[in-house]
């Protein structure tokens, strides 16, 4: 029986993001292994058939010594399952694994640059010599002569590109991880009751979190019609995640509403008037994607990954990144014209249905891992 062993930062993620990819792959009769840290999902992968295994690869830890055992972990897992693939997802999986597999000489190998990441799209004097090491790392995890990279726009395939981390021809372009439309199927807007306002994301700095709460905190104080919604939780493992605190505080302010985490997102999608993701840089927003397939109009920033999933003036909105009256200006804008975020949401839809159906993205990945 044939392996694949998926390494990724986290289970939900896995589940969220490449869940499809696995159970195509089940279905042809191959053994899927999950590593990742411990997490409440892993549960769920277990129920799936899928065989889970933890390794020590936390999220915001840059301790040298215990950045070596995770290695280690994912050192000895790769040479124990011997597994015919191995696809790597988001940044420290992917250096880890990489190398991994490096040293292990794995036929097939596939890395999902999935975004740059914190250290790459925020600036301090750590985050600069995390970068310069990052870099250097990545030449290590992708010198593979074997491996292929996955990247989800243009912008951070140059990115790797240009430094000579990769050569052009053992990338691909892949955008985004799909939706499935029929799950995510088109809903009308709702008819009564407050306007809804959706932010759908982890809750950290560089996805415009405090951009989109000043933005809700000036726009409720001129109308009442409308309540700002943020669907996710705080990622304590990263430095940029909003705090209990900070909740704490935004929450006293009428019309402002933290959800957390939703196992059903749809349903959420379905009852808001709009979607806003003001983020700092993108993979590709997954968010934004099931925006568009349940039929909602978009606001979102003028950065890669952001600027690839609408059509500025025909699906949403595109805004300068981190300007807050511009973003004011376009919820405003879409709250007082229903007819507008009807024909953003119906445009929407359509471009869901040619550029991100899931079937289709599960085919891209297939075809790379034939490609050996």
């Amino acid at each position: 029986m044939y392996k694949a062993l998926f390494i990724v930062n986290r289970p939900d993620y896995f589940l969220s993001h490449r869940l499809a990819l696995a159970q195509s792959l089940a279905d042809d009769g191959y053994e899927i292994h999950i590593a990742s840290v411990k997490h409440q999902s892993v549960s769920q992968l277990v129920s799936l058939g899928f065989h889970f295994h933890f390794v020590d690869i936390e999220r915001g830890r840059t301790n040298p010594i215990k950045e070596l055992f995770g290695l280690l972990s994912i050192v000895k897992l790769i040479k124990r399952l011997q597994p015919d693939i191995v696809h790597c997802i988001t940044m420290k999986p992917v250096l880890y694994g990489g190398i991994a597999a490096r040293l292990l000489g794995i036929r097939k190998v596939v890395v999902a640059i999935a975004g740059l990441g914190t250290v790459f799209t925020t600036d301090s004097v750590k985050n600069r010599v995390l970068r310069l090491i990052s870099v250097q790392l990545y030449k290590l995890a992708l010198g593979n002569a074997r491996l292929t990279a996955i990247f989800q726009n243009k912008h951070d395939r140059a990115f790797f590109v240009e430094r000579n981390i990769i050569p052009m021809q053992r990338t691909r372009l892949i955008k985004g991880s799909g939706v499935a439309l029929d799950k995510f199927a088109f809903a009308p807007l709702p008819e009564s009751g407050k306007k809804a306002v959706l932010l759908s994301a982890r809750l950290l700095r560089e996805k415009g979190v405090f951009e989109f709460l000043d933005a809700a905190k000036k726009v409720l104080t001129a109308r009442t019609d409308v309540e700002f919604w943020l669907a996710g939780d705080i990622d304590p493992a990263n430095p940029s995640s909003l705090t209990e605190q900070d909740i704490e505080t935004w929450s006293k302010i009428s019309g402002i509403k933290f959800l957390g985490f939703q196992s059903d997102i749809y349903n959420v999608i379905k009852a808001s008037t709009l979607v806003v993701l003001p983020s700092y840089r993108e993979g590709f927003p997954k968010a934004l994607i099931e925006a568009a397939a349940v039929g909602r109009a978009i606001i979102t920033t003028d950065v890669p990954g952001c600027e690839d999933a609408v059509i500025n003036n025909e699906t949403g909105f595109l805004v300068p990144v981190k300007q807050v009256d511009s973003l004011i200006e376009k919820i405003n804008y879409l709250l007082d014209h229903h007819d507008r975020c009807v024909a953003f949401g119906l445009a929407g839809r359509v471009y869901a249905e040619n550029n991100f159906d899931i079937s289709s993205v599960v085919l891209a990945h297939r075809e790379i891992y034939m490609s050996y």
